[in-house]
């Protein structure tokens, strides 16, 4: 099936923005966009409006368009919402996993430990979201787990700056240790707290500190294109098609 232009330029700023390279407040430009990602200013436009839609960027009239910067009581809101998805995605893989998937989500969760020892911060982020979106898919229900990777994502920039702490990260594995323990026994009212203390914990540890020092929140303080020169070297995620309109 073949991926419109918009879809194309969609993906590409959804997934910068997600990552953190297009920071929460940073102004955002159609026509270096248009020019970045070889297509006219229509599909720009399209990706941007869907984004917009789906809470990634803001238009504001006569100002421009930004990153969506969220506030620490929207984080909490957010952190909130994703704990009980959560914690109703564990107690549907305790009734789901297949012996297959526990064995693979053992090994993935040992990547983590090593992760943890060595204090290794970029490891340890794609361990963690490797080790969610693969007990997301035990699951078996695909509504729940779109709802709880658009949270997840809405929420990417801050969680990767948490693991920032050691401390919060050495904790977010043993979190994870204890989850996994309780999915190999069976223990659906275990799992269910259990993931959605995960996520609480690590949400109120962040929305904590965003209250005590807001400045916490603030991704790039000067919100001018300065952005574009580093998105220029960015490697593109799709390879150029021959004509996007």
């Amino acid at each position: 099936m073949s991926i419109s232009a918009a879809d194309r330029v969609l993906y590409e700023i959804e997934t910068r923005i997600v990552s953190g390279q297009l920071p929460p407040g940073v102004q955002l430009d159609e026509d270096k966009l248009s020019q970045i990602f070889s297509v006219s200013r229509t599909p720009v436009r399209e990706a941007l409006l869907q984004l917009a839609a789906l809470g990634f960027v803001r238009m504001v009239p006569r100002s421009g368009i930004y990153v969506v910067q969220l506030s620490a009581n929207e984080l909490a809101d957010i952190f909130e919402a994703l704990a009980h998805a959560e914690g109703l995605c564990a107690r549907l893989v305790v009734q789901r996993i297949d012996d297959v998937q526990l064995k693979a989500l053992r090994a993935l969760h040992k990547e983590g430990k090593r992760a943890v020892t060595q204090k290794n911060q970029a490891d340890y982020s794609n361990y963690n979201k490797a080790f969610h979106e693969y007990f997301y898919a035990s699951c078996g229900n695909a509504y729940l787990i779109s709802q709880i990777l658009h949270a997840r994502k809405r929420t990417g920039p801050y969680r990767m700056r948490h693991f920032d702490f050691t401390e919060r990260m050495a904790n977010s594995w043993f979190e994870h240790d204890r989850l996994l323990l309780a999915v190999i026994d069976r223990n659906e009212q275990a799992a269910q707290q259990l993931a959605c203390e995960h996520i609480l914990i690590g949400g109120k540890d962040f929305c904590d500190l965003a209250m005590a020092s807001p400045e916490y929140l603030q991704f790039d303080p000067d919100t001018s294109p300065a952005w574009n020169r580093g998105l220029v070297d960015m490697p593109r995620l799709f390879a150029p098609p021959s004509t996007l309109h």
